[in-house]
């Protein structure tokens, strides 16, 4: 009897979002020259850029920014996963490098709210040698996940942005998209 009392389940929220600046139906956007395709989550982001021009185009990922519901600016991190994309950082000395996009060709991943030096500090040398188990207990999610994490059913209505810079050639676009949290429903697991 303990053990069941004793344990806690915590119950997720599952949100809904709609691309409102630039404001579209679904959750992608075109200029022309290139795609963006969105999927946004509690933890992440999954974001697709598609090249539709001729010529070579560079998402520069340093530049890239999350703004929270607060306001607040965020570096973020690109990649499939939190901990590869975190060691990919910390090995390029705390640079991402740009991505490369060939014409008629896409790159896709999750962008993640960059945390570096970690909690409470710099986690120290050797970090890129911690189990990839031990990186993603570090993530923080860009939303809460979990009634323990925050009260998401605060955020219904509120807005976040992203910035994606892009490179053609010659010139830089600062492509600025903002959600809103449509929805958020806590998800009883009974």
């Amino acid at each position: 009897m303990l053990l069941i009392t004793g344990c806690t389940t915590y119950q997720p929220y599952r949100y809904s979002f709609s691309l409102i600046d630039p404001n579209v139906k679904d959750l992608t956007y075109d200029d022309g020259d290139v795609f963006f395709q969105f999927m946004p989550a509690a933890e992440h982001i999954w974001v697709s850029v598609y090249n539709m021009s001729e010529d070579s185009i560079y998402f520069i990922r340093n530049e890239a920014e999350y703004i929270d519901s607060n306001g607040e600016s965020h570096n973020i991190l690109f990649g499939w996963n939190f901990a590869s994309a975190m060691k990919d950082f910390v090995r390029n000395r705390l640079s991402s490098s740009e991505i490369k996009i060939d014409p008629k060709s896409a790159s896709e991943g999750n962008i993640w709210i960059n945390i570096w030096p970690g909690p409470g500090g710099d986690i120290g040398e050797g970090w890129v040698t911690v189990k990839d188990s031990e990186i993603e207990y570090l993530d923080h999610g860009m939303l809460p996940e979990y009634a323990h994490q925050g009260n998401g059913t605060e955020l219904k209505d509120t807005t976040f942005s992203i910035i994606l810079p892009i490179e053609f050639s010659g010139y830089m676009k600062n492509y600025e998209f903002t959600f809103m949290i449509t929805g958020v429903e806590v998800i009883d697991r009974k």
